[in-house]
């Protein structure tokens, strides 16, 4: 298959359909909406809901079933990453090729964008019109996901490891399992969970997107040291800067590849149990993780 126009195609659903799950907007506190708009407009892959639409492909699921909790997932994408360039976090000045959300409005604003996002997420799956044990399985994953128990926790951790230089290989894996690798796992089986996915399928599926979703973040700190700024639209160079031990500080550029080469095959594997057309695009995925430049 031809992953570029795939992605391409997909990132068009998703930039179209986004907007449309914005509220009217409001008489007064315009600012916010600008903020929030701003952030779901200015650019990003459209990974998490793009594996989203394609966990629900997998398991036999019509795609444009799942474009609502796609759009949910980035919502929630996004604002974790508004509150994670905050200054009293990253302190991050540039965000897919823009300004970050804070730079370019305020802090206050970006606080209440990133809030806004997060609770809007959920106010559109609860609005979902689908089955209801359905959507609550749904609901419940992309939950636990990306709060106390995922994604947030994750944050924390990164937070409390920034600086220190005892931060074991073991409490890495935890950080970055939680902090990037939970809201990718629940992607892609939020998506299974909507195409009616059984059991057998639905792990398979979680094994991915933990595979993937390591790499992901293996392959994020490589690009920190040896990405292009321009391609990444986004700060270099910011992990040596706080003193952050990431992959590379274990295994060094080329041994962090491999690494992430490693976890991408695990993930590859687990999606035997499907018959090989439904899960192209999944495989696909799983190698451009490991092969991008931004």
């Amino acid at each position: 298959m031809d992953l570029k126009s795939y992605l391409v195609e997909r990132k068009k659903l998703i930039d179209k359909e986004i907007v449309k799950y914005l509220p009217p907007f409001p008489e007064f506190g315009f600012r916010l909406y600008e903020a929030v708009k701003y952030s779901l407009i200015v650019g990003g892959k459209r990974l998490r809901p793009i594996l989203c639409l394609a966990g629900c492909e997998a398991v036999g699921g019509n795609y444009r079933n799942a474009v609502t909790p796609a759009c949910a997932i980035e919502m929630i994408h996004t604002y974790s990453l508004i509150h994670d360039d905050l200054p009293a976090m990253d302190n991050d000045t540039l965000r897919r090729g823009h300004p970050t959300v804070w730079y370019k409005f305020d802090e206050v604003t970006a606080i209440l964008a990133g809030d806004a996002l997060l609770n809007r997420a959920f106010e559109v799956l609860s609005e979902w019109d689908f089955d209801c044990k359905v959507k609550i399985e749904v609901m419940k994953e992309i939950s636990k996901a990306s709060g106390m128990l995922g994604m947030v926790l994750g944050q924390q951790c990164d937070m409390d490891a920034e600086g220190r230089s005892d931060v074991s290989l073991e409490e890495l894996l935890f950080i970055h399992r939680h902090k990037t690798g939970r809201l990718i796992t629940a992607s892609v089986v939020a998506g299974g969970i909507t195409g009616l996915g059984n059991g057998e399928e639905i792990e398979a599926l979680r094994k991915y997107g933990d595979g993937i979703g390591l790499a992901f973040q293996i392959i994020d700190d490589v690009l920190d040291v040896v990405g292009d700024q321009e391609k990444l639209g986004k700060n270099v160079g910011s992990d040596a800067e706080k003193g952050k031990v990431t992959f590379v500080t274990f295994y060094g550029v080329d041994g962090a590849k491999k690494k992430a080469r490693e976890e991408v095959e695990k993930a590859v594997e687990a999606l035997s149990v499907f018959p090989a057309d439904k899960v192209e695009p999944l495989v696909e995925i799983a190698k451009f993780i490991v092969e991008r430049e931004y």
